[in-house]
C-alpha cells in the first residue's frame, strides 16, 4: 500500500497541471474572497486541495498511468479501494502541511494576513472531505474516468459555491441556515457515509471489467 501512495504522489507532483493548481490556486482565492474571512479561505483551501489529490491518481486512468501501474501489483480490488479511502487522510496531512507552509510565507512577505494553522477549520475539514469523497469515489470505480469526471466536476463546483458563499456571506450566507447542525452529528453522518461509500465501491470495482 505504501509503494502505491508513493507512486500516486510521484506521478501527481510530475504533473505539469496539479503542480500549477497547488501554486495558482490559493492567489486565485486570495484575489477572489480577499482575506477578510481567513478562517474560511484555509478551510476551503485545505478541503479544495485534498479532493483534487484524492481524485488525482484517477484521472491519470486517462492515460494509463495509474491502470497500468496498479494492475502490475499483486493487489486484490478491494484492498485497492480500501488503500484509496485511507489515502484521502494522507492526502489531507500533505495538504496542511503544504497549506501552512505556503500562507506562512504569504504572511512573512506581507501579502495578505491569513491563517496557516487553524484547528477548528481543520476539525470541520475532516467531514467536509469524508463527504464530498465519499460521494463520488464509487463513481470512479464503476465508470471509465471521463465519465465520473462529470459527477467530480459537480461536486468541486458546488463546494467552490458553498464554500465561496460561505466565505463572501458570511453570517449572512449559507452558514446562517445551517449553524443549528452540531458539529458531532456530521462527523458521525460523515463516517457513515465513508464506511456506506467504502462497501459500494468494493463491490462495484470487484464486478467491474477492466
Amino acid at each position: 500500500m505504501l509503494g502505491i501512495i508513493i507512486r500516486d504522489i510521484s506521478l501527481m507532483f510530475s504533473s505539469r497541471q496539479m503542480i500549477l493548481f497547488m501554486v495558482l490556486y490559493v492567489p486565485f482565492l486570495l484575489y477572489m474572497f480577499g482575506s477578510s474571512a481567513s478562517e474560511q479561505l484555509y478551510l476551503m483551501i485545505i478541503v479544495l486541495y485534498t479532493y483534487m489529490m484524492s481524485l488525482m491518481s484517477f484521472s491519470f486512468d486517462i492515460t494509463g498511468k495509474s491502470r497500468y501501474i496498479i494492475n502490475s501489483l499483486p493487489i486484490k480490488r478491494g484492498k485497492i479501494v480500501i488503500y484509496k479511502y485511507l489515502s484521502v487522510f494522507v492526502y489531507f496531512a500533505v495538504t496542511i502541511v503544504f497549506a501552512g507552509i505556503y500562507l506562512w510565507i504569504i504572511n512573512i512577505l506581507n501579502i495578505a494576513n491569513v491563517d496557516y494553522f487553524n484547528l477548528r477549520s481543520i476539525i470541520i475539514g475532516i467531514p467536509t472531505v469524508m463527504i464530498s469523497t465519499a460521494i463520488v469515489f464509487p463513481a470512479y470505480f464503476r465508470f471509465e474516468a471521463r465519465i465520473a469526471q462529470i459527477i467530480h466536476f459537480i461536486v468541486f463546483l458546488t463546494s467552490f459555491t458553498l464554500f465561496g458563499n460561505a466565505a463572501f456571506a458570511g453570517d449572512k450566507g449559507i452558514l446562517k441556515y445551517l449553524s443549528f447542525i452540531k458539529l458531532e452529528h456530521v462527523m458521525v453522518a460523515a463516517l457513515v457515509l465513508y464506511i456506506l461509500s467504502l462497501i459500494l465501491s468494493v463491490v462495484l470495482y470487484k464486478n467491474r471489467d477492466l
